[in-house]
Parts: structure tokens; sequence; C-alpha cells
């Protein structure tokens, strides 16, 4: 029995499903648009910049030394910028902070490139006003009061940020993209389902490939209108004779 199916039989199963495919393919993509668009609340990002500058010496003279001793400190301040002492004190600076603590903290990221001295600090809400008065706190207390905490006055707000306009996410065009060829390939996996389960003979390909038999005659499809006159012109006649 051969099992085996060709190119052809592949594109006429997809040609026989052709509407199915493209129904469940605009189907999902039409509900994740309107889910994205309208149920999902859009969130924004704010961000703002801290600098990190070498202590300065006595002979005013920035080596090497200096500079690597501050990209080590960035690590340490990127901890402290999260920590409950400057988290606390944004709290009470910025209306409608969240008063959860750990609420605000998983708002809160601090990133910093590799061997960089620059500390990145991004605020995700969806309030966009929330979010940049946020990250502007932050960075503003975490300059001030890094000062008492370390004894150091070696860090700078290298930039503000401003109410952010566009929403990180939901990526609306992104979404819609994904659910369509999600739609598609349950389309196209439910064609080849569909076809599998059938076992029904409609060709005489088919009856040669799964019965493995050679074909030895065919019936006619019969014009069902012609079939019905036959039978009434049949039934007439059988009321003369016997009536």
């Amino acid at each position: 029995m051969n099992e085996t199916i060709s190119l052809q039989e592949l594109f006429s199963i997809l040609r026989k499903s052709f509407w199915r495919i493209l129904a469940l393919t605009i189907v999902a993509a039409l509900i994740s648009f309107a889910v994205s668009s309208f149920l999902i609340k859009p969130t924004y990002q704010a961000g703002t910049q801290i600098l990190v500058t070498p202590k300065k010496q006595d002979n005013e003279v920035i080596d090497a030394q200096s500079v690597q001793s501050s990209v080590t400190l960035v690590n340490t301040y990127r901890v402290i910028i999260k920590s409950p002492a400057i988290l606390e004190q944004v709290q009470k600076e910025v209306p409608n902070a969240p008063t959860n603590m750990n609420a605000l903290n998983n708002m809160v990221t601090v990133e910093s490139e590799q061997n960089s001295q620059v500390i990145n600090v991004s605020v995700q809400s969806t309030d966009a006003a929330l979010a940049s008065n946020l990250a502007n706190s932050i960075a503003e207390v975490f300059s001030s009061d890094v000062q008492e905490l370390m004894s150091v006055d070696n860090v700078t707000v290298l930039s503000t940020s401003g109410i952010p306009t566009s929403p990180v996410s939901p990526n609306i065009i992104l979404n819609t993209a994904i659910a369509a060829v999600v739609g598609f390939l349950l389309g196209v996996g439910l064609a080849f389902l569909r076809e599998v389960l059938d076992r029904r003979i409609r060709t005489e390909d088919q009856v040669q490939q799964i019965l493995d038999l050679p074909v030895l005659g065919s019936i006619p499809d019969i014009d069902s209108k012609v079939f019905k006159s036959s039978s009434k012109a049949a039934k007439r006649e059988a009321v003369k004779q016997y009536g």
C-alpha cells in the first residue's frame, strides 16, 4: 500500500480547503487586532540616564584606574537604584506612585552597557505621565542620596524623560501578523487532518493508491434532472398499463 503523497496532491488538498484556511487566517488576525486595540491597555516607557564619573584627584588628572573604578561602581549603583532606600523616597515625592514596593520595583528596569559609565533607568506604566515622573524622580533621588549613602559625588543626571506619546506595548501590527500566521497554520493543519481522516474513495486514482488494485471500469455520473424525468416517465407508463 503506497502511503506517499505527491506535491500535486498537497496543492490539491490546500486548494480544496482554500476558503477554510483563508477564513481562519482572517478571523485570527481580526481577533488579535481587536484584543490588542481595545482590550489590552497600552504600556508606556520613560527613561533617564545617569552618568558615573571618576573621582577627581588632587592633581585634576583622571587616570585609567579611576575610570575602571567608576565602571565597577556602576554594578553597585544599579542595585542601590532599586533599593527601598531610593524607591520609598520616590513614593513620597511622586503623586499616584504605587504604594506597593514590589509593584513599583517591577515597573523599574536598570541597565548598563558593558564597560560603560552610563546607567539607563526605564519605567513602564499604563500612565505615560506617571512613567515619566517616576523615571525623573528616581534619577534625582538617587543622585542626591548616593552622596550620603556612599560618601561620593560622582553621579550626574545625564538626561531626563519627557512624557512618552507612543506605547511600547502592545505591538498591534506584530500581534496581528503572528495571529494571522497561527490561523493560517491551523487552517493548513486542519485541512491535512481532514484529508487523513477522510477515507472515502472519490476517484479512480484513489482506488489504485489505497486498495492497490487495478480499475476495471467506472460508472459515469448521472444527471439528477435526467434521472428524475426518466423516473416520472416510467411511473406514467406503469399507470397507463396497470391503471
